[in-house]
């Protein structure tokens, strides 16, 4: 996210507890998480959003994978009518605590995100990747748009400059 302020959905995790093997979390949010995401996203509500994640340590990297489900309400370009969709989002992101040298060492991946504090908030996670899930011009189902122009006549192709014509004061 861009924004500064830190989203209203938190769930740290301390990278010293996160096995080589794998360690599995589960986020599960309350209403009022969800009313603030809602919030924050500019959308009429979140009816539930869940995130299943599994992070495996390799010494100070960190690869995140796992999905991002759930329910939200946006409201039709077309009708501005509120509708709900559910959304499935998966994760993949690595973060490691220099991100500079990770790119060094491994050029071909893409540049992981920093670890502060030696933290990792997989409920920030989960609230970016709805972020991305939402679509910045929603349509409801079977919402369409018909579009009728005022000066088209019919089968008759218009004159390049007819509109123009109808602005000239009578003579």
């Amino acid at each position: 996210m861009t924004d500064s302020a830190p989203l209203p959905l938190s769930r740290p995790i301390e990278i010293t507890s996160i096995r080589s093997d794998g360690s599995a979390f589960h986020v599960e949010t309350s209403d009022a998480e969800r009313a603030a995401l809602a919030e924050r996203f500019g959308i009429p509500g979140i009816a539930s959003l869940t995130a299943d994640f599994l992070l495996r340590k390799k010494g100070p990297h960190v690869r995140v994978t796992g999905v991002v489900f759930g329910r939200f309400t946006q409201v039709c370009i077309l009708t501005l009518e509120p509708f709900d969709t559910d959304f499935r989002e998966e994760v993949e992101v690595a973060f490691d605590e220099d991100p500079a040298k990770a790119l060094e060492l491994r050029p071909e991946e893409e540049a992981p995100d920093l670890i502060v504090g030696g933290i990792i908030d997989v409920g920030a996670l989960a609230g970016e990747f709805t972020a991305l899930a939402l679509d910045p011009y929603p349509r409801k189902p079977g919402a369409v748009f018909e579009f009728t122009d005022k000066m088209d006549k019919g089968d008759e192709k218009p004159a390049p400059f007819g509109a123009l014509a109808s602005l000239r004061p009578p003579q």
